[in-house]
């Protein structure tokens, strides 16, 4: 599996964000990917702060929430942000926010979920990272497959079907649970507008797919 560890913040967002519809989606699956993989570094958070006008199609949420995220990573403190991904996502027992598929698709087992996905990434072409630390139902990695799979779609039809199967099976049951745990976290500050402008992009892919 392409891992959001193997690359540094650059990469997150392109330079030329004016790359078309897909250019930005596969954009903003990386920021999301490189968001919730780890506390957010300083360059990250720059690089989000300097791309506030790569959603400007139109006066939607999506643009409004983007725009909130810009201005607040231009704000932000990263030591702060920091402390803030910590309190949310990280736990020596259970913390207040899981970011595994298989704790928020209910009726379904942590191993049955895993077991499924790890099939369908080896049918399409993915495999763990050998220096991955993160089970492959981690919301990082799901963005991570979106964006990789957005990027071979200008290549292969395939992989254009491909990205709505996968989205359907491992994103859109559970991602609306999950922004609302932090939404609704004590503590939550910079992630909250995470989470929004993060609920707000999928819930236009749902519709892009619903379309398609």
């Amino acid at each position: 599996m392409m891992t959001v560890t193997t690359e540094n913040a650059a990469g997150a967002i392109p330079e030329a964000a004016a790359t078309g519809e897909n250019g930005v989606r596969a954009a903003l699956y990386g920021v999301f990917a490189h968001l919730f993989a780890d506390r957010p570094s300083a360059e990250l958070l720059e690089r989000i702060a300097e791309a506030d006008q790569m959603i400007i199609a139109e006066d939607s949420v999506l643009a409004r929430e983007w725009q909130s995220l810009c201005a607040a990573a231009a704000a932000a403190s990263p030591a702060a942000v920091s402390d803030e991904y910590d309190a949310l996502f990280v736990s020596p027992s259970l913390p207040p926010v899981s970011l595994y598929a298989s704790s928020h698709m209910s009726g379904r087992l942590r191993g049955q979920v895993l077991a499924e996905l790890r099939e369908d990434l080896a049918r399409i072409g993915y495999v763990r990272a050998d220096d991955s630390n993160e089970y492959e139902d981690h919301f990082s990695a799901l963005c991570d497959v979106m964006r990789g799979l957005i990027g071979e779609a200008a290549m292969s039809e395939e992989a254009a079907e491909q990205q709505q199967v996968f989205f359907q099976h491992y994103l859109a049951p559970w991602h609306g649970r999950l922004f609302e745990k932090v939404d609704q976290a004590a503590g939550a500050d910079f992630y909250r507008k995470v989470a929004r402008v993060a609920d707000a992009f999928l819930t236009h892919e749902t519709q892009y797919f619903e379309l398609a």
